[in-house]
Parts: C-alpha cells; structure tokens; sequence
C-alpha cells in the first residue's frame, strides 16, 4: 500500500538561497530551443505545440511554439522540480529527499508565513508524497539579523527583539543608510534609525525556547 510522506521545506523569505542540484542517473531534461513570435494565434508544426505565456522580464504577453518536455523520471530518494540556472531559464532536475537546504520548521524565532507545494505525485519506489515548502518571517516589530556561524556555508538569520533586551544582549542601532543621504520625500515613511537587539559579545549566538515565534532569551557560545 502506498504511504504518504510528507516533506517540509522552510526558508526563510528573506534569505536568497540557490539549491543546486545533484548529478542522479536520470539526469536533467532541457526544454530544446523555442522560436518566440507575437503572433496571436499560432499554428505550430512538427509535433509542436503552441504556448501562451508572458514575458519573465517585462510582463508582456508572449506565445510560441515548442515541442512538450517528456516528464522527468527520477531515481528512489530524489524528487523532481526544477531549478533556474540563469534569469528566465528553468530547467528540469531531480532533488533528493534528505538535501541540507530541507528543514522540518521555522527556527531562530521565525514563525511560518506562506506555503507552497513543490512537488505531489508518486515518487520511484511507490511512495505517495507531497513537498510543501514553507516561507517564514520575523515579527513586524523584530530586526533580522544576519550571522554566518561556525563551520557553516550560508548565513542564518536571526529574530531579534528591537527593543527590551534580555540578558545577555545590549541595545544597538543601525542606520539606513540610502535614507541618510536620499531627498527626504523618498524616505517619508521609513525611519532613519532602527533600534534592536544584539549579543553584547560577537562570538555569541541568541538562544530561543522551543516554541516557534519565540523571542530569544538570552546568548550563548
């Protein structure tokens, strides 16, 4: 009998994170080179098929003819989706289950904002999945904080109170920085200054409770 496993994946909406994806046998499957026309209506030969879309860039509707991707087949702990290798490229891939850049919640404060599905469907091996992938955020009146720790490759971003500092942390303030030198009428709503919160020794990182939204508690090493 097929399962249902359900894959969570979070990122944060304010990091930009690239997932490349691994080598698997099944490879990657590239849409061939597609003529674009502005025609309003197409007759597309060849076993073609005509495509009705808009432009990545500027919005405009845009239609062409292009021959359909065959579906992707993936190998057993790999699911398919595809990746953007360049500005207004997609290209079939397979991404496995247990990749790095999946997590199972919000952390460091965040609490979940939007979700999206990835993936639904039959993986290799039989097994009924959905991926979901699920975007998280600070609380309004928080300030993120971007800190790369040890022995990491990407930077984690933190919520931080702005103000009521607990132990362990002491009252800082950053200034924007186009706000400073921009006519003021571009700035109108935004304040010059920001106050929040920060671990009074550098080498330290914010300790949260279990709960998801929490505010940190304090710092440790």
């Amino acid at each position: 009998m097929d399962f249902l496993q359900v894959v969570a994946v979070f990122s944060l909406f304010f990091t930009a994170v690239l997932a490349f994806p691994q080598q698997t046998a099944a490879g990657a499957t590239i849409a061939p080179p597609a003529t674009i026309t502005k025609a309003a209506s197409l007759s597309c030969s060849d076993g073609q098929t005509a495509v009705y879309t808009t432009d990545c860039t500027m919005g405009t509707p845009t239609s062409y003819c292009a021959r359909p991707e065959p579906p992707i087949q993936c190998s057993e702990g790999y699911f398919p989706s595809v990746w953007h290798p360049g500005h207004c490229i997609e290209q079939s891939t397979c991404f496995p289950l247990d990749a790095s850049w999946i997590t199972t919640e919000c952390s460091h404060g965040a609490i979940p904002w939007t979700t999206k599905t990835m993936y639904e469907g039959t993986l290799a091996g039989g097994q009924s999945t959905i991926i979901s992938a699920v975007s998280c955020s600070c609380a309004k009146d928080q300030w993120y904080s971007h800190t790369m720790l040890p022995g990491a490759s990407t930077v984690d971003t933190f919520c931080m109170p702005s103000n009521s500092c607990p132990a362990g942390m002491t009252t800082s303030v950053s200034t924007n920085t186009y706000c400073a030198t921009a006519p003021a009428s571009a700035c109108s709503d935004v304040p010059l200054e920001t106050n929040y919160c920060k671990c009074e020794d550098a080498a330290h990182t914010p300790v949260y409770p279990d709960s998801v939204g929490a505010a940190p508690t304090g710092c440790k090493f």
